[in-house]
């Protein structure tokens, strides 16, 4: 019994490994906006000028083709009449479908303006400019009572804490971000 969940654990595993391989690039180049609208713009013209080329059409002809064919139109005024033709037409139109929408959403989601986020930004801004003032006047008082080189002291002590509470901080997030890397389909084991 061990034996075969054995087997089906190793054969999730190669499973998430080739879906990781597609789904990594996918998910860097969605995160990506400008590079988005590259790929589909370099999609687009490549499928149009491969139209023209396979239908023997031109330049001008296969990029009217491509805009009709990517944004699903299809007025039916050009239409590939060869295998391959129809081929690149169903990878121009596939591509599109998937790319085309999410790219439309990276520009919504910057259009749409979030009051409550702009409030909660605009009190962070002035809680940060009051503990900075805050700060300053302490440290001036401090050397005022105690001295420079006392403060200087007492402020590399605090330095090293800070570096060390840093470091664990870090050597923490590193370990999540392995640990999620894993549960992701296709990480590493």
């Amino acid at each position: 019994m061990a034996e075969g969940a054995s087997e089906v654990e190793q054969a999730d595993s190669a499973i998430a490994r080739r879906i990781g391989f597609v789904a990594r690039p996918v998910r860097g180049l969605v995160n990506a906006p400008h590079l988005l609208v590259l790929v589909v713009l370099g999609i687009w013209v490549a499928c149009s000028l491969v139209y023209a080329l396979i239908e023997g059409k031109g330049p001008i002809e296969g990029l009217w083709w491509g805009i009709v064919t990517g944004s699903t139109v299809g007025y039916g005024d050009f239409y590939p009449s060869s295998t391959a033709g129809r081929a690149v037409g169903a990878v121009l139109i596939v591509s599109m479908l998937v790319l085309v929408p999410i790219a439309i959403g990276h520009v919504i989601a910057n259009l749409v303006f979030d009051k409550e986020s702009l409030a909660v930004a605009t009190v962070l801004e002035d809680v940060h400019e009051r503990i900075d003032r805050l700060e300053h006047l302490t440290l001036a008082s401090l050397e005022a009572q105690h001295g420079r080189e006392w403060l200087e002291q007492r402020l590399a002590e605090h330095e090293a804490a800070d570096a060390a509470t840093t470091d664990v901080a870090e050597q923490m997030l590193a370990m999540f971000t392995r640990k999620n890397d894993q549960d992701l389909p296709g990480g590493t084991p």
